[in-house]
């Protein structure tokens, strides 16, 4: 039908709105904007975001088969009358992914019932294949790759990307971003889109109650940036904040973290909020309030969380000697009880997520080690990825 590259998806929704969607979307590239991509069709196909939960599913590769998952849960009709949307998140559908390949291929050649939609979204996809043009024949490929190259049209074509990125953050602030500042953030951040939009949620923030974000506002704010510290870059995964989190993360690699660092600071964060999900499901958790006062949760909360690592630290330290292994302490709430804040502080996270979503957390975390010691891929990308699935659940 078409194909169309990131660009053009506003202006590829606000058509489709009047004439309809395709049934199939393939968004392909760089992870920030492959999320762009999916969630601007989600708010078009499912307008209502209150039972958009109801109406769209998503599906992993290694979910009951992964792609014939996908094709039949798209295919299958709901219990709820309105539109059903599949997300599946495909991964690199190369040459070697041949018979999630066909699976594909024989849907797209099949059809879904009415108001029905499949969105595959890969890391990447080899043109030359079959899949790829029966894509493009029977349904609408949306191009989220970023040109690499210093050729005058590869420049051109990275700034019409972060031009679109800066309009779409902008008007969700509620402000407007001078041409100066626009070039002063390109020059800082680079051709990075998500870490792009993060500065700019950060820029809006700075602003405040002013309309304009300016270049002093960018030379006030990001040109400090290199010296984030990591509690920043954890605390926004902390509160599912995916644009921050991309914004520290580029931020540390540039001030010199590796990226095996940045990992484990991520999974000790996810490990800290799925402490307090264990902590909450038992006795303790009627003690908490989401929003309570510090002063309350040190004299109400505390207590219990200290006599609840206790028990915890005897269980597995009798674990340890029948297995004659060092005891493990990664369950513990308050690894400091007499510094209780940052406990506190892990607690009005741990509300941003469900007990389920800090599993999966968990799960991809360790894909995303797994790819970064097996795979040919980006570290950054998949770290980026990482984070995108984390914050966006």
């Amino acid at each position: 039908m078409t194909e169309i590259h990131f660009t053009d998806i506003y202006g590829h929704i606000r058509s489709c709105c009047k004439t309809g969607f395709a049934a199939f979307y393939l968004i392909h590239g760089d992870p920030y904007l492959r999320r762009q991509a999916v969630d601007a069709l989600a708010a078009a196909i499912l307008p209502d975001a209150d039972l958009r939960p109801v109406y769209m599913e998503t599906v992993e590769p290694g979910d009951n088969g992964g792609a014939s998952d996908a094709v039949e849960r798209a295919g299958t009709y709901s219990f709820f009358s309105g539109p059903k949307m599949v997300v599946f998140k495909a991964g690199d559908l190369g040459k070697q992914n041949r018979e999630q390949a066909e699976v594909l291929k024989s849907a797209l050649k099949r059809g879904l019932p009415e108001n029905h939609f499949l969105i595959v979204e890969a890391d990447g996809i080899d043109k030359r294949t079959g899949l790829y043009k029966e894509f493009k024949n029977s349904g609408t490929v949306v191009d989220c790759s970023i040109p690499s190259g210093n050729k005058k049209a590869e420049r051109d074509a990275r700034r019409r990307i972060l031009q679109v990125i800066a309009s779409q953050v902008t008007k969700e602030h509620g402000k407007t971003l001078d041409n100066d500042a626009f070039d002063k953030i390109d020059e800082l951040i680079g051709p990075n889109p998500g870490s792009f939009a993060a500065a700019l949620d950060k820029l809006a923030v700075f602003a405040k109650e002013r309309g304009r974000i300016t270049k002093k506002d960018v030379d006030a704010v990001l040109t400090q940036s290199r010296e984030d510290p990591v509690y920043l870059f954890t605390n926004a995964l902390g509160e599912k904040n995916s644009n921050l989190a991309l914004y520290y993360l580029d931020s540390l690699l540039c001030s010199g973290f590796y990226y095996a660092q940045l990992l484990f600071a991520m999974a000790n964060q996810v490990r800290r909020l799925a402490a307090v999900k264990g902590f909450l499901a038992g006795s303790g958790g009627r003690l908490w309030e989401p929003g309570m006062p510090f002063e309350r949760f040190k004299k109400q909360v505390m207590p219990a969380v200290i006599d609840h690592d206790k028990a915890v630290s005897e269980f597995a330290e009798d674990v340890g000697k029948n297995l004659q292994c060092e005891s493990r302490t990664e369950m513990l709430v308050a690894k400091n009880p007499n510094n209780p804040y940052p406990v506190y502080q892990n607690f009005i996270q741990a509300d941003h997520y469900t007990a389920k979503e800090l599993d999966e957390a968990i799960y991809t975390l360790h894909r995303a080690d797994i790819r970064l010691k097996t795979t040919g891929y980006s570290p950054r990308y998949v770290l980026e990825t990482a984070i995108l699935e984390i914050c966006n659940t």
